[in-house]
C-alpha cells in the first residue's frame, strides 16, 4: 500500500477558501463514496440520469503493481459522473491526478471517457455548461485534448486544443497535470505515462481574446460524460488516484521534473 496521504486540506487564514488539496483515497474502505470536501458530480446537475453516488472506492494496483485504493467512476449512461470539490480562486491554479482509462462508452460524440480540471460555478443546470478548463480523453482519436470554455452557458465561446499525436491506452496509469493562468488565459499541460516514464505531452496553449471574468475557477473535478444524441449502451469508466490541487504554485510550470518522471515498469 502506498504511503498514506489521506485528505489534506490547508485553509487560508481568516478565510474559508481551500489553499491546497491532496487525496489518495487510502482513508476510505472499499465501496465507499468519498466524502469530506468531495461532492458527487451528479449533485451539480439538475435531473441527472446518473443518480448519486456515481463513484466508489476500489482496490486496485498502481503503475508499479503495488496495491492501492483509488476512486472509480462507475458504468453509468448519460450525464457526468465523478467527483467535485470547492477550492476557491487564485490567479495561477494547478490541478493534477493519476488517471487510468478503464472502459469507453459506445455512444455518439460528444463522448469523453474522462476529464480532469477546473470550473467556475455559475447558475447553470449542469456544470458542463459553466466556464471551465479540462484535459480530457477522447475515444474518437484515442488522444488527450484540452477544452476551455470562456463563457457562461451552453454554446458559448470555447476552444478545443490538440495536445499532440500521442495516443492513450486502456489499463495504463497516466499523470495528468493542468496549470492555468486565469488572468491571461494561458494553459500548460503535462501528461506522463507512469509505467514507462515517457512524457507524452508538455504543451502550452493560449486562449486568444481571453475574458478573465470567465476564468474565476473555484472548483476541481474529475468526471466523464455521454452527451451525444445516442448515449449508447455502455458507459465510460475511469479510475482516479493521487489528486492534487495547488493554488499560486511557485512557477508555471515545473511539471516534467523530479518525481513526476521517475521511470515506471509496465504491468
Amino acid at each position: 500500500m502506498k504511503a498514506g496521504w489521506s485528505v489534506a486540506v490547508l485553509s487560508v487564514c481568516s478565510s474559508l477558501a481551500i489553499a491546497g488539496v491532496t487525496e489518495d483515497f487510502e482513508g476510505y474502505s472499499i465501496g465507499d463514496s468519498p466524502a469530506g470536501i468531495w461532492q458527487d458530480a451528479a449533485d451539480f446537475i439538475t435531473n441527472p440520469t446518473n443518480a448519486s453516488p456515481t463513484v466508489q472506492v476500489i482496490g486496485t494496483t498502481d503503475a508499479n503493481g503495488n496495491a492501492t485504493n483509488a476512486m472509480q467512476i462507475q458504468d453509468g449512461l448519460g450525464t457526468s459522473g465523478g467527483l467535485i470539490a470547492h477550492v476557491g480562486h487564485d490567479r495561477i491554479q494547478r490541478f493534477e491526478t493519476d488517471l487510468r482509462l478503464d472502459q469507453a462508452g459506445n455512444g455518439s460524440s460528444p463522448n469523453w471517457i474522462s476529464a480532469a480540471g477546473l470550473f467556475q460555478q455559475t447558475v447553470q443546470d449542469d456544470f458542463n455548461w459553466m466556464p471551465q478548463a479540462f484535459v480530457y480523453a477522447t475515444r474518437n482519436s484515442n488522444r488527450f485534448r484540452l477544452f476551455v470554455q470562456n463563457a457562461d452557458g451552453r454554446g458559448g465561446a470555447n476552444r478545443d486544443f490538440g495536445l499532440g499525436l500521442h495516443t492513450w491506452e486502456f489499463d495504463t496509469w497516466y499523470r495528468v497535470v493542468l496549470e492555468a493562468d486565469t488572468l491571461t488565459g494561458q494553459f500548460e499541460v503535462s501528461i506522463i505515462n507512469q509505467e514507462t516514464g515517457e512524457v507524452l505531452v508538455d504543451a502550452t496553449r493560449t486562449y486568444n481574446n481571453w475574458n478573465s471574468a470567465f476564468g474565476q475557477y473555484d472548483h476541481i473535478t474529475v468526471n466523464d460524460g455521454e452527451y451525444g444524441n445516442n448515449i449508447g449502451t455502455i458507459g465510460n469508466m475511469a479510475t482516479i488516484d493521487n489528486i492534487g490541487y495547488v493554488p499560486s504554485p511557485a512557477s508555471m510550470m515545473g511539471l516534467v521534473g523530479g518525481a513526476l518522471i521517475s521511470t515506471r515498469r509496465r504491468r
